[in-house]
């Protein structure tokens, strides 16, 4: 005889051991073109995309979503699917109810700062599958369904949740990733003429993307990073050389010595001369 044993059991994740309550499961052709924005007072909704490819919107959010994708809608959360014309998809909703995650306020399944959007590849495939057997239990017109509804209803919610966590791990290591790689090329091309559509073509993204990225990584945007760069630079070259302040603002990326003048102005508080006299009289002894 085989002998099966499950490992890692720990504590339920519904509050107090109870689950959730299936409400309705159905699958949904979307063919219309108009957004229908609207909420559930009652039960959160599940929303999964079987073919094709539609639009979703969710508190807020509103992305593209195609086959194995999924949104997480709490209740009272307005939020929308819809199509582009001429196209069609194939949703499944799931509606269920008496949802208390710990942690969460009833009927939600994410805090409110967490993506409700999911993108889930290769997982999606075991989620579809869940929802398939939700499903059919549910049409079964079998006196112990509802019960069996239950426990896959939990499943399904489980799941859902361990996909979204894992798709938002992997989403903020490639926010990390593109930050880091950016920074380095700003590294090394900072005395380059450069632009943001320049740099956001030499990392594979769009600039909008980028910018938004690397704002909330380095807490500046590549621009301002860049200037950054440059009158650090500048202040070593003025302190440590004999070279002109119109070189020198050639050697940082600036062909407009008038223009380098200003933003080092800005920058540091002094123009570039003033700095130097100020540095060097600090630094170096009087000449008498």
């Amino acid at each position: 005889m085989l002998e099966y044993i499950t490992q890692g059991v720990g504590r339920s994740g519904f509050e107090e051991g109870r689950l959730p309550v299936l409400l309705h499961i159905e699958r949904v052709q979307l063919e219309e073109t108009e957004q229908s924005e609207h909420f559930h007072a009652d039960y959160a909704e599940l929303l999964f995309v079987q073919e094709g490819t539609c639009w979703v919107s969710v508190a807020g959010w509103q992305e593209a979503m195609q086959a194995g994708d999924f949104a997480l809608c709490a209740a009272g959360q307005l939020h929308a699917c819809w199509v582009e014309p001429e196209q069609q998809a194939t949703v499944i909703s799931c509606g269920v109810g008496h949802l208390l995650l710990r942690g969460r306020e009833e009927n939600c399944f994410l805090e409110q700062r967490e993506r409700p959007i999911v993108h889930a590849g290769e997982g999606s495939k075991a989620l579809e599958q869940l929802l398939a057997s939700l499903m059919q239990a549910a049409q079964d017109p079998n006196g112990q369904s509802g019960e069996i509804c239950s426990y896959l209803s939990a499943a399904t919610v489980l799941l859902a949740l361990r996909l979204q966590r894992a798709a938002a791990e992997q989403l903020e290591q490639a926010r990390y990733s593109l930050g880091i790689r950016t920074q380095l090329y700003l590294d090394r091309h900072y005395t380059e003429p450069l632009t943001l559509d320049s740099i956001a073509q030499a990392m594979g993204v769009s600039k909008y993307h980028l910018d938004r990225v690397f704002l909330t990584g380095a807490g500046c945007t590549p621009n301002q990073y860049i200037t950054r760069r440059r009158m650090a630079r500048a202040q070593v070259l003025l302190a440590s050389t004999d070279q002109s302040v119109q070189h020198i603002a050639l050697q940082c990326g600036y062909n407009s010595y008038t223009y380098f003048t200003s933003v080092f102005r800005k920058t540091v508080g002094k123009s570039p001369s003033e700095y130097r006299r100020m540095i060097r009289g600090t630094t170096e002894p009087r000449k008498t």
